[in-house]
């Protein structure tokens, strides 16, 4: 293969991995906002003071968890955050129900 037909090819992989990074980092995100979303109607049954405890921590940790998925240099690492935080949101939506 010719240097010019590999720096192509070279250029298609790089593009690729740029496009997959991207839509991992959005499907992150809205991953973990849906299931924040999810715990919320839940939380919502225990009561108003509840649910607006919930909100707050809902709105910290979404707003963390865009900025750290937003940062992520690579697909392993946008699954791993996404599922740290969707792992946080069940551990504090049963807490609550304790």
């Amino acid at each position: 293969m010719a240097k010019e037909e590999t720096g192509k090819v070279e250029e298609r992989i790089s593009k690729l991995e740029e496009d997959q990074l991207r839509i991992a980092k959005e499907f992150g995100k809205q991953g973990v906002a849906f299931f924040f979303t999810l715990a919320g109607m839940r939380i919502a049954s225990l009561g108003q003071e509840k649910y607006k405890e919930y909100e707050k921590y809902m709105k910290d940790n979404i707003n963390k968890a865009n900025k750290q998925i937003g940062e992520a240099k690579d697909v392993d690492k946008v699954m791993t955050l996404a599922g740290k935080f969707t792992d946080d949101c069940i551990e504090y939506t049963e807490s609550q129900f304790k």
